[in-house]
């Protein structure tokens, strides 16, 4: 078993050497070049905020901050909770929450297994201002955890990976309290080739459903290149609404090439935009 927590360290790597080795178009190969060097397409007019920053050993608040300033961009954190994870409990929850609130940022929290909320009151959940999850750890059939996301995970088959995967999201955007779908449709490294073979129109059109069904949002995700086109237009055709999210760690936060791609490609207006309630 693979422990969610080593995500701080290894995500980014993970997903850029795997985008190379897959040969998969849809992966942010952009991060693998300084960001001076990889200019990003205009800023849309409307306001944007990068939602999934994880504060780090090498991105500290006031530097999220200085980050996002810099690029006109307002910083949405997030923090994972669980065993292994700084928020297990109440106290936990109301102290990273009373201490971000000090600045201008949004208060977010990214959960990584199901059935996570039971070990929070709802009193202390509804001062987040969002919650944001993926489908990157997927449960195995014999028990433990399948970490999707890192270079190394083995995938022989994709038809019978989906097959696993689709009732996992499924389950997510059904009795999960989250908001913000993140990483939608990103598939390991073994088989991102076949990303559209593997996403058939019937599998979009279910996670759409799902997702407008509660209202959920769909993330536009910079460091994976998910979702495409193909089902960003759908979703928007459908009413859902979007963020951005860098899930970075370190100075790319806030530095949106792709997102900005896909609202040029798919004319997402400010309309389109997920905006969530101040607490």
């Amino acid at each position: 078993m693979t422990h969610p927590h080593s995500r701080r360290n290894f995500l980014q790597t993970s997903v850029i050497a795997g985008a190379a080795l897959a040969g998969a178009p849809h992966l942010s190969l952009g991060l693998a070049a300084p960001i001076n060097e990889s200019p990003a397409p205009p800023k849309p007019p409307f306001p944007v905020t990068d939602f999934h920053v994880h504060l780090s050993n090498t991105l500290s608040i006031d530097q999220a901050l200085q980050l996002g300033k810099e690029r006109g961009v307002q910083i949405g954190i997030v923090e994972h909770p669980g065993p292994g994870f700084p928020i297990n409990s109440d106290a936990d929850l109301q102290k990273y929450v009373d201490g971000l609130r000090k600045y201008p940022v949004r208060v977010g929290l990214q959960p990584v297994y199901a059935g996570w909320s039971k070990s929070f009151s709802k009193a202390v959940l509804d001062q987040l201002d969002y919650i944001l999850m993926d489908a990157n750890t997927l449960p195995r059939p014999g028990g433990g955890w399948l970490a999707i996301w890192q270079i190394d995970t083995m995938v022989d088959d994709g038809e019978e990976f989906m097959t696993r995967y689709m009732p996992f999201i499924e389950h997510l955007l059904t009795t999960e309290p989250i908001d913000i779908f993140a990483w939608p449709t990103f598939l390991p490294v073994p088989i991102a080739h076949q990303y559209a073979q593997l996403w058939t129109p019937q599998r979009v059109d279910r996670i759409i459903e799902l997702a407008r069904a509660r209202k959920i949002t769909i993330e536009i995700n910079e460091l994976a290149h998910v979702p495409d086109e193909n089902f960003i237009g759908c979703a928007k055709r459908a009413g859902l609404k979007f963020t951005f999210g860098t899930d970075s760690r370190n100075e790319h936060a806030a530095h949106l090439y792709y997102c900005y791609q896909m609202v040029q490609k798919c004319g997402i207006t400010e309309g389109d935009m997920f905006v969530p309630k101040r607490k």
